[in-house]
């Protein structure tokens, strides 16, 4: 179960806390006037994180390249006139 601490108790007790969260992988969450503020957790679950939000936005821009494919195919759009476009877009 995770632990709630304050900032004040957090920062008295973080050479503990970082070691209870490295070995069991347990988040600790840090309130600071009665307001969740931070979340310490351990190197490897923050990189499984990391990993995740990698993989969602990948698959966000998947998801849209499909979407403006599939727009570009009913609307019968010429080649040019796409590429005019998007040079448009980034010249903006």
């Amino acid at each position: 179960m995770e632990e709630i601490l304050g900032v004040e108790e957090a920062r008295r007790k973080l050479g503990r806390l970082v070691t209870q969260v490295a070995q069991k992988r347990e988040p600790v969450i840090i309130i600071h006037k009665a307001k969740e503020k931070a979340v310490l957790l351990s190197y490897e679950e923050y990189k499984q994180l990391q990993k995740l939000s990698a993989a969602n936005a990948a698959q966000t821009v998947s998801k849209a390249m499909k979407n403006i494919q599939e727009a570009v195919k009913k609307a019968n759009l010429e080649q040019d006139v796409i590429e005019s476009a998007i040079l448009e877009v980034r010249t903006t």
